[in-house]
Formats: structure tokens, sequence, C-alpha cells
């Protein structure tokens, strides 16, 4: 039975307000309140300065639950799978067949729940419905240029003529300035836990999709730039906007939209289910770098949502998160020009020395080891294995150029896992075995389907995107972040017996405390 319009918004509108429920797991005032209770003074002080850290993200975990047995040259090797889920309600089980669509994922994460259909309502409806409208609505929005108002997609082509090399982080930066500056004048809009849930929410959404919206156009008018440098700003506008409305009109996703404007042409079905499906798995992944610091941006009220997202952005860009990706690509460039042999020699030489090799290895998971027990990051498997289904299908056909980069992949593969490592000096010790990290997958990828690497980074922010906002709605109901890091006892100087700052103190105090107007001269 139909519901009524206005009860159909009513419960839209207690969707959308609903909040997570903060995690009650703190393991920092819990070590503090067991080394009280043993009188362990020193570590109790220490732990001190982290109580402010978030109890728990409690939207991904990732500890080993699967584990397999890999050949490496003859050796059996068990690799020992990381695992995560979004506030253990889904699993990348779920994910990886197929089971879950994008708003589904988002939800969960949102929300602390998994949506359901109430009176008619399909929930994940509402939010997939929502995050599509803010998306198409950029192309028609007018904002305040640099000399005049104009509509969005002019605003990114005026951007794209002026620097037709940049990536699509940087037309997001500018025209988040250009937004910041135009509504400075307006009252304050940023994080508050003070403000309505559900509009707040929808305010996050429109911005973040504002921003996929602008970075993708500007990716596709690099292609555009590329064919005829001599378009004009208008004519490239135009174009891009045209492409986007026939998308909207074959009732495309904002995603599906997005991946074809990343191709620069009509992205295919097994295309965008490849993109999909790593877009979802890189929604949200534990403490990374652009997660703390959304929650940073959350915890202390940043004054725009523009800035949380910029600023999530910014370190999601970084040389250590995500440059990886980067790095890579100059790698590859080295190695495509030398001989194979050649290429063997550099390679091993990397490894052998202090400089490591791109997309192996990672900070928090154990991908390296001597012994028979590796850990294994489950997602550049999980990306990769899509694409060669529909290589194997001949769904997708690579070119030489193609070929010959990926092939260098493979083997970069085989000499850090499969054949392993022998060091200067450690000839007698088994080989040093690196497993491939995130990274790995998502650029073999992305030079399969032909994705610029100046575009690369923004694949993975637009599901990171609500990964920030998890954290953020999550990081709001919480204490503020201030953690303090203990100095180093050696440099902490004794007590002084100079009076000069105390005499200052109590002077001040005893003016404030004593006279009728301090400020005036007594």
């Amino acid at each position: 039975m139909e519901i009524s319009t206005q009860k159909r918004l009513r419960l839209i509108r207690q969707t959308l307000s609903e909040l997570p429920p903060p995690s009650n797991y703190t393991p920092v005032s819990d070590a503090i309140e067991r080394s009280q209770t043993l009188e362990e003074k020193e570590i109790a002080s220490t732990l001190v300065g982290l109580s402010s850290l978030p109890q728990s993200t409690a939207v991904f975990a990732n500890p080993v639950q699967h584990s397999a047995t890999a050949i490496c040259e003859g050796s059996e090797i068990e690799l020992q799978i990381r695992s995560f889920s979004i506030r253990g309600q889904v699993r990348e089980g779920e994910i990886v067949a197929g089971k879950l669509t994008p708003a589904q994922l988002i939800y969960a994460g949102l929300f602390g729940r998994r949506p359901e259909t109430i009176d008619g309502l399909d929930q994940a409806d509402v939010l997939a419905a929502l995050i599509d409208r803010k998306f198409y609505r950029t192309i028609k929005e007018r904002r305040s240029g640099l000399d005049d108002r104009q509509t969005v997609p002019y605003l990114v082509a005026s951007f794209m003529k002026a620097y037709p090399e940049a990536g699509p982080e940087l037309v997001i930066q500018h025209l988040s300035a250009l937004k910041k500056g135009e509504t400075a004048h307006r009252p304050d809009q940023g994080f508050s836990d003070s403000r309505h849930s559900g509009l707040f929410l929808i305010q996050q959404i429109s911005n973040h999709m504002g921003n996929v919206a602008i970075g993708a156009m500007s990716t596709y008018m690099r292609y555009r730039l590329e064919e005829n440098n001599d378009v004009s700003v208008a004519d490239l506008a135009e174009q891009t906007t045209n492409f986007v409305k026939q998308h909207q009109a074959d009732e495309k996703t904002a995603f599906q939209t997005t991946y074809s404007l990343l191709l620069g042409r009509e992205v295919a079905k097994v295309e965008g289910e490849i993109l999909e499906m790593m877009g979802m798995i890189q929604t949200h992944h534990g403490s990374a770098a652009s997660n703390m610091v959304a929650r940073y941006m959350a915890s202390l009220h940043a004054l725009s949502t523009s800035d949380f997202f910029v600023a999530s952005q910014m370190i999601l860009d970084g040389k250590r998160h995500f440059g990886a990706i980067h790095n890579l690509t100059r790698l590859i460039q080295e190695l495509e020009v030398l001989s194979t042999e050649e290429q063997e020699v550099l390679i091993r030489e990397r490894l052998k020395g202090s400089t490591s090799i791109p997309t192996f290895g990672h900070p928090e998971i154990s991908a390296a080891g001597r012994g028979n027990q590796i850990q294994q990051d489950p997602r550049a498997a999980i990306y990769l294995s899509p694409l060669f289904a529909a290589i194997d299908k001949g769904e997708i056909q690579l070119s030489d150029h193609q070929l010959n980069r990926l092939g260098i992949i493979q083997r970069l593969y085989q000499i850090a896992l499969v054949e392993g490592v022998v060091r200067p000096g450690r000839e007698n010790d088994p080989p040093l075995r690196l497993t491939p990290n995130t990274d790995f997958g998502a650029w073999s990828v992305q030079e399969a389907l032909g994705i610029s690497d100046a575009d690369r980074t923004l694949l993975t922010y637009v599901f990171r995107g609500f990964g920030w906002m998890m954290d953020g709605r999550e990081q709001l109901q919480l204490k503020i972040i201030r953690p303090v890091i203990a100095p180093d006892p050696k440099i902490v100087p004794d007590t002084e017996e100079d009076q000069n700052v105390p005499d200052q103190v109590l002077s001040v105090h005893d003016r404030l405390r004593r006279v009728d107007h301090a400020f005036i001269k007594n």
C-alpha cells in the first residue's frame, strides 16, 4: 500500500537523523585503571596522555581471520589473511560476493546497522537517491568564481584550461576555497554536536558528492583537452555537462557516471563492476591517516564542512598514504625502458638495499617475513580477481603497452614474494618475502582500465569520503581528541628558584582581582 507523502517525508527525516551508537570499548581508560590498581604510576602517567584518543573506531577492524597455504619456490608459506567489517555488520565476504549495493554498505557505516524497509520505505534506496541527487545537482549549481558567478562545470573548465595537467584533488580544493569565500558572511555551518544530525548528514553528503562530481568532471575535461587544446572554456563546460546529463537521463547512478568521467568515455558494465567493487572495499580501513585527520577535524569542530573533506583528502594523497600508487608509476616508467636483464638487476638491488618497492609491505600489517608465516592484505587480490575473470572471458582487452607494464608488475610480485630476497650478510637465512598491499591491486586495475595516474587517488576518494563521514558522526559523540605526548624525563628541567614567572602570575592575578578596571591606567 502506498504511503502518504507526508508520512514518507517523516520516515525519511527519521532515517537520516539516526546516529550510530558510540563505542563503549575503552582500552586506554581500562589500562589506566588497571595500572593504577597495580601502582604502576609511570605507566599510568604515560597512558593518561593518550586518554583522549578515540576509544574505538567501531567501524573497521582488520584482525587475521583467514589463512591459506601458498607455494613459493617449493616452500609452503602460510598467508595469514587480514579481515575487515563495517561496525561488525558487514563482512568483506559479502562485498566480494556482490551481495551488497554501495548504499547498503554506506548505510551500515553511517547508521551503525543494516538498512531496513519500514512501511514500504527502503532505507538504502533513500540513501542511494540522496547520493545521486546531490551528485547530479552539481552540474546545475552556480557559484561565484574569481570574476563572476558561473555554473560549476564552467568554473571547473576555467581551471582546467589554465592548468590542464592538474589532478582532480587540486580542482576540488580550488572550488572548495571559492565556495568557502562565497559563504564566509553566513552563520557558521561547520561541525558541531549541537547541529541537527539529519540536516548535517545531508550537508555532508551534498559537499562530498559535489566534490566527487567536480573531480570527475575535471578528469573528463583533461581527455577533451588532450584531443583539442583549443576548445573554449564554454564548449568544454557544455561538452562535460551534456555527457553527465545523458548519463542522468539513462538513469545511471552517481558512481557509474563518475567511472565514465574517469575513463573519458562510457564505462562498460564489467568495468563499472570492477571499479565499484574496489571502491566499496576502500570505504574504510581502520585508523588510516586520512581517517584520523577526519576524526580530528570533527573533534575540533571544523568551521566548515568543506574543510573537513579537503583536509582529509590532502592526507589521502600523501607520499605515505596512497602515495605508493604514484611511486609505483614512476618505478614502472623507470623499468619499462630497460631490458629484461636490467629490470631484474634494478628490482633486486632495490629490494636488497634500503629502498623498498612501492605497494609491497604495510606499516600496520606484518607483511614481510623470513619464516613460513606472513600476513596478507587481501584487498589486492579482491581487486584483481574480477579483472582476471573479465580478461579470461574476453571482456577486457589490453594493449601491448599495458601488457608490458603489467608484466613488470607480475615480475615484481614474483621476486618480492614468490622468490624472496636474500640480503647481503644473511645468505644462510631464509629469503625475505614481502606481500603486496592494497595499492598493488589498485594500480594494476587502474592501469588495465586506462585510468590516468593523476586521477587514481580520486577513485579512493569517492568511497573513502563516506568513511570519513562515518568517523566524524561517531567522533562528535565522543570527547575531544587531544593526546599529550609524554616528554623525555631527561629534558624536563628541575624546579627553578627564579621568581620571574610566579611573580608575574601573582601580579596579574592581583590586578584582575582587586582593581575596579584592570585595563585602565593605575
